[in-house]
Parts: C-alpha cells; structure tokens; sequence
C-alpha cells in the first residue's frame, strides 16, 4: 500500500497562521487537481470534524462523536487519491491559553504546547507510519505576548497589561524547547521552521515546504486576517471595562480605532523589554539552527 505524504502546518498560534490557512484554501480546488488535498481549520473544526474524532485518538474529548471505522479508510475519505495531505489546524497541539492548569484563564502553558509530541505520535501511529512532517512558524516572544495579550481582550477575557506580563514572562516563550521536543517525537519525520516577522518574504517558500510544485497556484490573499489592536483600542477597552461594561469590547474598539497613521499597534512591552527579545529570540535560532532534521526557511540575499 503507497501512503500518501502527510504535511501538517500546527501553527504556531499568532504567526500569520490564519492569512496563510486563507490563502491555500481559496485555491483547494485547484491544489486537488495535481494531488494535494487541503484540509485547513474550515474542516478540521465543529463536531466529528477534528482529526481526533475523525481518527478515534485517546485524546479526543468527545468519544460519541468518534469515527470508529478503521483509519485507513477515513485517510482514503480524505485524500481521494491524492499524493499528498496537507493539514493546517493551530488547535490540534494545544489552544494558546492553557485551561488544564491551575491559574487565570490568560496564561499560556509552560512548556508551549506541552501535549505537541505524544498528539502528533497518536495521530501518525494511525495515518503516517513513515511520520508526519511538520511547518512551524515561529514569533518573537514579545510581538507573540503582544499578540496573545490582544487575543485575550478579544475573547473577553480583560486583564491589565502588567497582570498580564507577570502571567506570561518572555522567558516562557521557548521555542528550543518545543522544537526539540518535537524533534524527538515518533511520528515527527522532518520540521521545517520559519520567522512570523519574514512570513511575507518568505511566502513562496513556506508554500513550496507544504504544497510542493502545486504550490505555484497560490496567491496571498489581499485582505488583512484577524488584525491586531491599536494602541488606542486597547485603552478603550481597559477604560470601559473598568467602569462595568461587558460584551465585545475589543472587537468594537478594533472596529472603531484600527491600527493605522494616527492610531499604532498595542505593544506589550516597552523599547528595553522588546530589545532583550530580540537578543533571546536572535539566541535560540542559532540553536534550533544546529538542530538535525531541521529546515530553516530564511530570505534570500
């Protein structure tokens, strides 16, 4: 039996997951045509649509929803042939905010995505018995807090900036240690890694990475997806939450008061904070740079 390649983007959360999930699946038909079968968030999410029910792995928290059929029958439902796989689901590793530990509703896990090797072992024991090769993008600790920070307000969840930081030291946003960890996982056969802040220059190449030569139909979408807060919108938001209000805030305030000319982004952490996650950010490249069975996408020239 000749099992298809399976290519799956996880992410991670706040690296231009979603502008990039947009622009390959506007073209999934096309992709299919020439054998690469595209599965982004649209379906992969809701009931019986996400890969644990869809493969009955030991994780899935809804087992009434499981498809029991074996799995290389529902691999063939998805692939109808094809060569090739490709899966892009931030969520299947782990949500941001880490809701199975003790503490507030806005800290992220420590480790970052703690389940990440043993749900990525599950799933290739059932569809990838050559492992699954993985895309990664990756983000600077401060603008990946900063963003998270404006992921919270967005969800409702409204804590102060420095609560928050305490929360969240950057030293928490490890990426040696995930990538590793991922190295060493079974099911893991290659990673390829990128910087969220080249994502554009980088486009061609991160296509190239999960599509192959199919990749030459897509396009990035025109539109900015899920854009940050201003600096202005987040004081809004802060203000009116502090005198009662509930609901919406931060999506009415990103509405109203979007990042431009005379409105900057939201930044967590001032010059001097941001200045050391560059150097800690510039540090552990160089290491995951050394690391076998790593493909590091950078800019050419």
């Amino acid at each position: 039996m000749t099992h298809p390649q399976i290519v799956f983007h996880i992410g991670a959360h706040k690296t231009a997951t979603t502008h990039l999930q947009h622009s390959i699946g506007a073209v999934a038909d096309l992709l299919a045509m020439e054998g690469v079968n595209f599965f982004g968030p649209q379906s992969l999410r809701g009931p019986g649509k996400r890969l644990e029910a869809r493969f009955d792995l030991p994780f899935n928290p809804r087992k009434s929803l499981a498809d029991t059929r074996p799995a290389a029958v529902v691999l063939d439902e998805m692939t109808q042939g094809a060569h090739r796989l490709v899966l892009s689901e931030e969520n299947f590793i782990g949500i941001l905010f880490d809701k199975d530990t003790d503490g507030p509703l806005y800290r992220i896990g420590a480790p970052l995505y703690p389940q990440a090797g043993p749900r990525l072992d599950a799933l290739a024991a059932r569809i990838a018995p050559e492992g699954v090769d993985i895309c990664l993008g990756l983000r600077a600790p401060a603008g990946f807090l900063t963003s998270a920070y404006g992921q919270a307000l967005l969800a409702e969840v409204v804590v102060s900036e420095e609560r928050f930081r305490n929360q969240n030291p950057m030293g928490s946003v490890d990426w040696v240690d995930l990538v590793a960890r991922l190295r060493s996982a079974r099911g893991v056969r290659t990673i390829t890694v990128w910087r969220q802040e080249e994502y554009h220059a980088l486009f061609p190449r991160i296509l190239a990475a999960m599509l192959g030569p199919a990749s030459h139909h897509v396009a990035p979408v025109a539109q900015r997806v899920n854009p940050g807060l201003s600096r202005a919108a987040v004081d809004v938001v802060l203000k009116l939450h502090g005198a009662g209000q509930r609901g919406p805030l931060a999506h009415h305030a990103r509405d109203t008061l979007p990042i431009g000319p005379d409105t900057p982004a939201f930044q967590l952490f001032g010059p001097e904070d941001a200045a050391l996650s560059a150097e800690f950010y510039a540090a552990q490249w160089d290491e995951i740079g050394g690391m076998e069975g790593v493909t590091v996408l950078k800019p050419v020239g």
